[in-house]
Order: C-alpha cells, then sequence, then structure tokens
C-alpha cells in the first residue's frame, strides 16, 4: 500500500530529525522523507499538520497475561497498543504458560502476524522461573528469545545464578533483571516510610531494590554478561547503575511511566489502583529517576503494563493484586511531562522508540529510508479524560482516571500498513 504523510512535525532521534515535512511509504517500508515528488501516487493520504510523526514506540515491558486469575489475552492487549502508538511489545517470561521452552516462544512470535504489533520474547532464565536449574538457553535463543530473566521470582542459590550469567555471556545475551531482595520486600505493599507508617502499611525499603543491585552488578561484573535493570524506581538505584556505566559495565536500565508521576503520597486515598510493585516512592526518588531519563543512565522508559480485572482489585488495599493497566496512557503521560517542561521531546522519544530497541538490538525505534514503516502519528495538544470508556486496554486498573492529559493517537501504521485510525 502507498501511504503519504503530509505537513506533519517527523521526531526521529536517532536519525536526529526534528522538521516539518513528508514521508512516503511504499510495500511496507519507508521509502523518502522530505517533500514528496508529486508523481507519488498515495493510496492514502494522511494530513499530519500540527502532529507529532514518531516511530512506533517500543514497550519493553508489557505484561498482558500474567500467571493469577485476572489477567487479559495477549491478542486483547496488543490490539489495544496499537491504538495507543505502540508498535513493539518485549513480553517477560512470567506470563501463561511461562516462557522456558521452545513452543511457548514461537506461540508469542507467531502473534505478532501482519495486523498485530511484532511480538518479542523474553526468555526464563531457569526452568519454570523456580530458580532450582538453569532452563534450556540455548533453545531459547534459537527460538526467538531476545533475552533472558527470572522475572520477579528469585534465584536464591547464587551459585545457580551465576552459571545462568555465564551461560547467557558466552552467547552475548542480555539479562533483564527486576531487582528486589524477595526477604526484605515481603508482605511490604507500599514503600517503607512516613506514608506507609502513617496508613498502617507494611513497608519495602528501598534497600530491597539497592541490595538486589548490588549483589547483581558484582556478579555481571565477574561473568562479563550484558544485563539490563528494569523498573528502577528509587534515587539510590539510579546512582548505582551510573557508577556501574561509569566504570565500564555492560549494564543499561529503565523506569516505568507511572514512577515520573506518582509517589508514596498517592497512596495516601488508600486507591488500591496504586498498589504497585515496586511501589510508589518518595518525591526525591522520582526526581532522581527523571534526572536518570535527562542524563542517560536510565536508557528507556518502559509502561510495565499489568492488565487486571475490576475484581482484582477490589480488597483492602493490601489484599489487591499488584498493578497497573498502563498502554493507554504510556504515550500521554510522556507528553504531559513535555508540556510541563520536566522532559524535552527529542530525550522522551528517544527513550520510547529507538534507545529502548537498541537495548535488545531491535528492528524498530526510527523513521529511516528503507526501513520497516511503524509509524505512530500522535495530536500533542489534544487532551482527554482518563476512564473507563476511553481506555482500549481491557485492564481498567489505571491510578490516573479522572485525570486530563495530553496526547491523543490519530494514526498507526504497522509494517507500512494503517492499522489504527481515530
Amino acid at each position: 500500500m502507498k501511504i503519504a504523510i503530509k505537513h506533519g512535525r517527523v521526531i526521529c532521534p536517532a536519525n536526529k530529525i526534528d522538521t516539518i515535512t513528508d514521508i512516503a511509504i511504499e510495500n511496507g517500508k519507508i521509502t523518502h522523507i522530505g517533500k514528496l515528488d508529486p508523481a507519488f501516487a498515495a493510496e492514502k493520504t494522511i494530513d499530519a499538520q500540527n502532529r507529532w510523526v514518531l516511530p512506533g514506540l517500543v514497550d519493553i515491558c508489557h505484561r498482558p497475561q500474567m500467571q493469577h486469575p485476572h489477567g487479559t489475552t495477549l491478542q486483547d492487549e496488543a490490539v489495544a497498543a496499537l491504538k495507543r502508538g505502540i508498535t513493539s511489545l518485549c513480553i517477560p517470561p512470567d506470563g501463561e504458560p511461562i516462557v522456558d521452552n521452545t513452543a511457548s516462544v514461537l506461540r508469542l512470535i507467531k502473534q505478532g502476524d501482519i495486523s498485530l504489533p511484532s511480538i518479542y520474547p523474553i526468555g526464563a532464565l531457569t526452568s519454570r522461573l523456580e530458580g532450582e536449574s538453569i532452563a534450556d538457553l540455548t533453545a531459547l535463543m534459537d527460538a526467538g528469545c531476545i533475552a533472558l530473566s527470572n522475572a520477579q521470582k528469585p534465584v536464591k542459590d547464587l551459585q545457580i545464578l551465576r552459571n545462568c550469567y555465564e551461560y547467557a555471556a558466552s552467547f552475548n545475551l542480555p539479562i533483564v533483571i527486576s531487582p528486589q531482595d524477595n526477604h526484605l520486600a515481603k508482605n511490604g505493599v507500599a514503600h517503607e516510610g512516613v506514608v506507609a507508617t502513617r496508613l498502617g502499611l507494611p513497608g519495602i525499603p528501598y534497600t530491597a531494590e539497592t541490595i538486589a543491585v548490588a549483589q547483581h552488578l558484582l556478579l555481571i561484573e565477574q561473568c562479563g554478561v550484558r544485563a539490563h535493570f528494569t523498573c528502577l524506581s528509587s534515587a539510590a538505584g539510579v546512582a548505582q547503575i551510573r557508577e556501574a556505566k561509569a566504570k565500564g559495565l555492560q549494564v543499561s536500565a529503565d523506569t516505568a511511566m507511572h514512577m515520573l508521576h506518582l509517589t508514596e503520597m498517592d497512596v495516601s486515598s488508600f486507591d488500591a489502583n496504586c498498589h504497585l510493585y515496586p511501589p510508589l516512592r518518595s518525591i526525591r526518588d522520582q526526581e532522581a529517576l527523571l534526572q536518570g531519563v535527562i542524563d542517560g543512565t536510565l536508557d528507556a522508559i518502559s509502561s510495565d503494563h499489568r492488565p487486571l480485572e475490576t475484581i482484582a482489585k477490589l480488597a483492602p488495599f493490601g489484599d489487591t493484586e499488584p498493578g497497573l493497566s498502563a498502554l493507554d496512557t504510556y504515550l500521554s503521560l510522556g507528553i504531559h511531562l513535555v508540556h510541563q517542561k520536566k522532559l524535552d521531546v527529542t530525550t522522551l522519544i528517544h527513550a520510547l522508540t529507538h534507545r529502548a530497541a537498541t537495548l535488545f538490538q531491535l528492528p524498530a525505534g526510527t523513521l529511516s529510508v528503507n526501513a520497516c514503516a511503524d509509524i505512530c502519528i500522535v495530536d500533542p495538544e489534544h487532551y482527554w479524560a482518563v476512564g473507563d470508556s476511553r481506555m482500549h486496554s481491557k485492564g481498567k486498573n489505571s491510578p490516573f482516571k479522572s485525570w486530563e492529559i495530553p496526547g491523543l493517537v490519530t494514526h498507526t501504521i504497522l509494517k507500512g500498513n494503517l492499522v489504527y485510525e481515530y
């Protein structure tokens, strides 16, 4: 299909493009960026005036089917993701079924067909994520896993963890780490601090994160493995990653978008939608996370999307399932940071596209001639109110309900096909 995108503000940090221009698409690829030749006979012309034309978003932590009875399906959430400009999804291994064998990997990849986002499985580091024996890492790699992880499950035996890292290093496969010490975090539901104490909620100290980060960094240095720390929540954790990068370790990190907007203060009303893991931390932590994105210590911003049915949040705060439905607000909350002048547009888009893609060497995240035409077109000035009726995800567990935020995706182009138009 021939598509012409005209008069849009084309933003591609990978190619240092930020200008009002046109894009031509043919046979699934971008064929031209710049003023279009009048001879280009487009079958579809999109007027993108006053809109941003971006690479399709790359979400590196998207959990559509967690292992509890309140998850939705990957297909449901993949369709919803397209309506929010997300064209690449990295799926952690703790879904149903657990991604610890070839069949599970192939099943995930095949769901990313021509009309759905590209699906990139992250394989289980240990069998059944139980931390007792190494999974068949060679088979997972050959089947198409982009990285390995034990998700949020602990590997208590450090010798097994070391063996996993040495094996992964021999294949140059990156490890994805969710840094939490399960003993320190055990039974906790909120950030350990004044707010949790006042509310009578068991706390999770920031050291649950930093002790885990320190332990993993020592093994990373010894084994020479590439590692990515996902969903960091603390100022001290950011400082550890900054120091590790300065030391020359092959490490990268991200934080979740909601961590840049919410703090422990948002738990004060006992809104179960603010029951998250890792927990919302202090204002100081939030500021450090934002600075980490600005200075490049944090390479990407993930959604940490965990859609739940309403019943999963209908209980006293500490008895509810942790997690939030994030894909609907993912880009909009980023644009909100730009409007607040807390983040510049280039840094934001880089963190949501090219930098995210390069962490796992994905063929995504750029607007380049001859590149696959995965494109998001968004109206950055169109404000919308977050609510059940406006959310495409089947999970309505959002702490941002009633917020009015900017950024309405008007078109999503996937592999050169217009798959969504507002």
